[in-house]
């Protein structure tokens, strides 16, 4: 943490300056890191589920893919 400034005037108010850089993401603790992590993690496995079910639905054996012969 920064040192505060501080500033006095010639009346009778003090000033205080503090300069301190926050940055919320590097500030997490592990517990919030960790459910950050675990929420990606359950996005990502949504997806790749729902790609696999898309996968499976539409094997059928005729693959769009395939070059046709004449």
């Amino acid at each position: 943490m920064a040192d505060p400034t501080v500033i006095e005037c010639p009346s009778t108010c003090t000033v205080t300056v503090v300069h301190e850089l926050s940055l919320p993401p590097l500030q997490l603790d592990t517990a919030d890191g960790a459910a950050i992590a675990g929420a990606v993690l359950a996005v990502w496995a949504v997806g790749w589920a729902f790609r696999m079910l898309i996968r499976a639905l539409h094997i059928d054996g005729n693959s769009s893919t395939t070059k046709e012969e004449n």
